[in-house]
């Protein structure tokens, strides 16, 4: 008998024909294991009633192990949870060894939150077939549900070293380590889920999140992309794409897909990053919907107004960037950078040509230079008459000249620093780190770590002055140490290396021109 060629039904007719015949014991066992194959074809698509037509058929027959086992499955699908149970305990009991009774009372008792019960079952599950690894997974998944994350992580790193061609095992073992904050094995187990499966759209949109927070903005906005041509009515997944278009410079997308996702949905949260994003296209009519934000917001929503009404005139360029911020004001049409300009102010390069010709790269680079803090620093103070504006231009100029996720996490770190200082008349190390790491760390996560742990550290001037600094983001974490021990304008200008001694004066001018302001 050739099941690949003749129809099951037709079997089963053929079968039950001689049955009924010889009653012959052969013939039996045969027509009870297509019953049972009718059984799965059944529940594989949800026909429950034909699935327990053939278990009641197979029981008339025998009531073995099989018998209560689909009939422990046909309660599970209806949830009859109850008796489900009270079917795959006694098919234990008449089958110790059925590993995948075990597993599916398992998952009976996960579902109740059962759960050293039902990692009990899953291990004899695995015990009795250790080909058998989704019990080991689903391990994972109870150690997860009762926040054990770590123990779940190493479940599914069994799991998927075991099989590394087990697409759930490396999807469950990204999510996990996004909970961990371990962002490079996250990318690597999410990646390779979607290599074994392309449809995965859930592990796609863990790896945005991941991708975010490695900094590689660039080739999430990619994977976002593509999940917004599957889903575009999706609410989540549109916010997501929005935040993730604003922090490229991609404003008016921004908006367009946030007000989208606004009108499929009345999630307050939504609503609020509606408000934000339209900031950047809109002010009049962002400051109406930051006036109206949904109630757990309005305490923020107000904080935001009154600072851009505060806000009055332009940060002073201190003496080292003067003439680099005269040369980008020129660059500066109604308050938009316009980065063509900007190009030709820079030296001939492959880059500057094609920003001359309004082409960006759109691809994540390797760059960490501190060389370029002085052009960002410039780029801030001659946008500095409206603080978003400020933002927006830093962040076009980074995506433009310098587009890595660092360097956008440092651009940010910078800009929040000079309000800081501006609102505050001062610098306080503890309250700056509280208003800025949670922004920080959607462009870039282990930059916001260390940003973080400053305040753990304990340092000198004397300690930090002299050092040589090749990356922006070391430059910027030396220089909130630096503004941490309150230095003195001659202590700053003592200061070797040449770029922290600018952004150091920088920062100290903000401070000195707002105290003997109004501001």
């Amino acid at each position: 008998m050739d099941q690949d060629r003749i129809p099951l039904d037709v079997i089963v007719r053929g079968l039950e024909a001689q049955y009924s015949v010889s009653k012959d014991p052969y013939y039996e066992s045969y027509l009870l294991y297509f019953y049972y194959e009718k059984v799965k074809a059944a529940l594989n698509v949800d026909d429950l009633d034909t699935a327990n037509d053939y278990v009641e058929r197979a029981g008339k027959i025998s009531k073995d192990y099989r018998y209560d086992f689909f009939k422990g499955l046909i309660y599970v699908k209806r949830q009859e949870f109850e008796m489900a149970e009270i079917c795959l305990r006694s098919c234990i009991s008449r089958n110790p060894n059925f590993a995948l009774a075990h597993y599916e009372l398992g998952n009976i008792l996960r579902a109740r939150k059962e759960f050293e019960d039902a990692i009990e079952e899953y291990q004899k599950a695995y015990e009795l077939d250790q080909q058998f690894l989704l019990p080991v997974v689903r391990i994972g998944d109870c150690y997860l549900e009762m926040g054990e994350t770590r123990i779940a992580c190493d479940f599914y790193q069994v799991a998927a070293q075991k099989d590394p061609n087990f697409h759930l095992a490396h999807a469950r073992l990204g999510v996990a380590c996004n909970m961990l904050q371990k962002y490079s094995m996250a990318e690597k187990a999410l990646k390779r889920a979607l290599e074994l499966n392309g449809e995965d759209l859930e592990s796609a949109f863990n790896l945005t999140h991941t991708l975010s927070r490695l900094g590689k903005h660039f080739e999430a906005l990619q994977i976002f992309k593509k999940l917004i041509e599957k889903n575009p009515e999706d609410p989540v997944l549109l916010n997501e794409y929005a935040l993730c278009l604003r922090r490229l410079g991609f404003y008016e997308e921004a908006k367009e897909q946030i007000d989208r996702a606004c009108k499929l949905s009345d999630e307050a949260f939504i609503h609020y990053n509606r408000a934000l994003l339209t900031l950047f296209v809109d002010r009049k009519r962002a400051i109406e919907l930051l006036e109206n934000v949904p109630e757990q917001f309005k305490t923020k929503a107000h904080e935001l107004i009154d600072f851009l009404k505060l806000w009055k005139g332009r940060l002073k360029p201190s003496a080292c960037v003067e003439e680099m911020v005269s040369k980008i004001e020129k660059c500066i049409v109604r308050g938009e950078l316009n980065l063509q300009r900007l190009a030709f102010v820079f030296p001939d390069s492959e880059r500057s040509r094609m920003i001359k010709q309004g082409l960006l790269t759109m691809q994540d680079e390797q760059i960490d230079d501190a060389n370029w803090m002085k052009f960002l620093l410039a780029v801030a103070l001659a946008s500095s008459e409206d603080p978003v504006q400020m933002e927006k231009n830093v962040t076009m100029a980074v995506v433009a000249f310098c587009p890595s996720g660092i360097m956008l996490a440092v651009a940010i770190a910078l800009i929040r620093l000079l309000m800081h200082v501006r609102v505050h008349a001062g610098f306080d190390l503890e309250s700056y780190i509280d208003d800025v790491v949670h922004d920080l760390q959607e462009y870039h996560w282990e930059f916001a770590r260390k940003v973080s742990q400053i305040e753990d550290e304990t340092f000198s001037l004397e300690e930090i002055e002299n050092g040589d600094f090749t990356t922006a983001s070391e430059l910027f974490l030396t220089l909130l140490k630096v503004l941490s021990t309150d230095p003195t304008l001659d202590e700053v200008i003592a200061m070797k290396d040449e770029n922290l001694k600018c952004l150091s004066t920088s920062v100290l001018e903000v401070i000195r021109c707002t105290t003997d302001s109004s501001f």
